[in-house]
């Protein structure tokens, strides 16, 4: 993957936070990623020294994520190198509330208008996670130094007037809304899938997949000839996301039937 120089300033960063997790045998952070930063650092786990790390967004399955270095793990553990399970204790995240003061007079909010308003405070966006919004409310998960501002500072999204709680629970249990798409395909390829996935033609798909807009398990994938398997999480920029739930039965012309779950 050729990098370009921001990028390449991100490897050296997880190459200094992993020698000095390893070093030090302590427990260092990465801010939260993206898909494509997600997707360079798998592309140099090899390069990393030899210690445990986890990914975690303050859900199971977020899309923007925090790498933890467990450098202080033991140096005994059998398995000391590559990903070990993500604790939510392990790393500084908060979810924050965000709710109308007013709910009779307030508007609905949309994700971006919810990011909007969180960096016009003055955050940084490599310290917000995911935002789940649910009608006049939403959900926005952050890096525990900057949670007590954005609670403070906070107070309008659009025209609505808002109040900030770090929240008591977790958001609507963190349920994923999916929509059900049943259809054959020819084969598993990556180029099919998506264009079964979105309703589009698979010679539509591949400039989004050479032109680097598409990962399967946050990993970049340029390839369209790219086979997916069943609990592969497929997004594909400026469409959305999509997880290959299961395969069917044959029909009679040999196309095989797949079933996916699109992320509402």
């Amino acid at each position: 993957m050729k990098l370009e120089k921001a990028e390449t300033l991100l490897v050296r960063r997880f190459i200094e936070l992993a020698k000095k997790a390893y070093h030090k045998g302590i427990r260092t952070y990465t801010d939260f990623l993206n898909l494509n930063e997600i997707s360079i650092f798998h592309s140099m786990e090899k390069e990393m020294p030899p210690v445990p790390y986890s990914l975690y967004g303050g859900y199971p399955e977020a899309e923007r994520v925090i790498i933890c270095f467990h450098g202080d793990l033991d140096s005994n553990v059998k398995d000391i190198t590559g990903t070990k399970e993500a604790r939510e204790e392990d790393f500084p995240i908060t979810c924050l509330h965000i709710r109308p003061t007013n709910e009779k007079f307030a508007s609905e909010l949309d994700h971006r208008d919810c990011l909007g308003a969180i960096m016009n405070v003055g955050t940084n966006r490599n310290k917000i996670g995911d935002i789940q919004v649910n009608g006049k409310e939403a959900y926005c998960y952050c890096d525990d130094i900057i949670s007590g501002y954005i609670v403070s500072s906070l107070e309008r999204i659009r025209h609505t007037n808002v109040i900030v709680e770090i929240a008591k629970d977790k958001p609507m249990d963190t349920k994923i809304n999916f929509k059900e798409i049943t259809g054959s395909v020819s084969s598993f390829r990556l180029d099919a899938m998506i264009a079964l996935a979105f309703h589009t033609s698979r010679s539509s798909i591949v400039g989004l997949i050479e032109g680097e807009k598409v990962f399967v398990n946050a990993r970049l994938v340029t390839s369209n000839s790219y086979v997916i398997k069943e609990g592969d999480v497929v997004s594909v920029r400026g469409f959305g996301k999509f997880r290959f739930e299961s395969q069917g039965n044959m029909t009679k012309k040999g196309r095989i039937y797949a079933n996916l779950l699109i992320y509402a």
